[in-house]
């Protein structure tokens, strides 16, 4: 299992592993030769998912629970580095949405979001921080949204988040920069996922239509995104932190 971006022989956590994009993440690193460690609300999710990179003749294994609690972040970074010895890249990328106009989003929507969307991210680079830091480097890389960049009509709670998130990655960026550690987030635009493409059931036109309005007049898809996550966890992007990096943004958002 070789890969021209070099990526074999790291170790990386993937969080939301269990299916969209952070299951095509995690098969895309496997077959560069990354040992991964998965972690889903759905233990099914990621037992499938790990089977197939096995099955594929790459290394993983699965830790599951609740990313929005960090007593379950410090478990799965801790069962990280207890089996491969370091956590060479982490994969922020569980996330959560609940549509309405922000005069609507009741508190406990607000803080539901928050959790799993923010804290869960503050959570996992905190974890990470001192092995990184102890083993000379690491890349954490996080899925944001263009819905952080500019907002989304009815998803006012899910982009503040988002964009909190954007911001934290840039100061990590700044913060650890001479620990060797590299700090990125991601935007990858409408993507094909199994959340979005129940949401967009009620959307006008549906995923088609909804598509026209994003940069490439198309919806990601999940093995899209994951280039972008591999590519900025590997060696190739060595000089690369700080950046949100921008994949098929929306340049129109349709309203319901």
């Amino acid at each position: 299992m070789t890969d021209p971006l070099g990526l074999a022989g790291k170790t990386a956590i993937v969080t939301g592993a269990g299916s969209g994009i952070g299951r095509a993440t995690a098969l895309r690193l496997a077959r560069g030769g990354v040992r991964l460690v998965l972690g889903d609300l759905r233990p099914e999710r990621t037992a499938a998912v790990a089977a197939e990179i096995r099955a594929a003749g790459g290394e993983a294994v699965t830790h599951d629970g609740d990313v929005a609690e960090d007593a379950y972040i410090r478990a799965l970074v801790a069962t990280t580095v207890d089996i491969y010895g370091r956590v060479d890249v982490l994969h922020n990328n569980a996330a959560f949405s609940i549509a309405g106009r922000v005069g609507d989003i009741t508190d406990d929507e607000w803080r539901t979001q928050q959790r799993v969307v923010l804290d869960s991210v503050f959570y996992g680079i905190r974890a990470v921080l001192p092995h990184m830091i102890a083993q000379g480097g690491g890349s954490i890389v996080t899925t944001s949204s263009g819905a952080g960049v500019g907002g989304e009509y009815r998803l006012g709670a899910y982009a503040a988040h988002k964009a909190a998130v954007i911001n934290l990655t840039q100061t990590v960026a700044m913060e650890y920069a001479e620990e060797g550690i590299r700090c990125n987030a991601i935007t990858p635009g409408p993507t094909a996922t199994e959340p979005m493409l129940a949401w967009l059931e009620n959307v006008p036109g549906g995923p088609e239509q909804f598509g026209r309005g994003a940069l490439l007049r198309r919806m990601s898809r999940p093995e899209e995104v994951a280039e972008m996550v591999a590519w900025l966890a590997s060696d190739a992007a060595s000089l690369i932190s700080g950046v949100v990096l921008q994949g098929n943004y929306r340049v129109s958002s349709p309203r319901p």
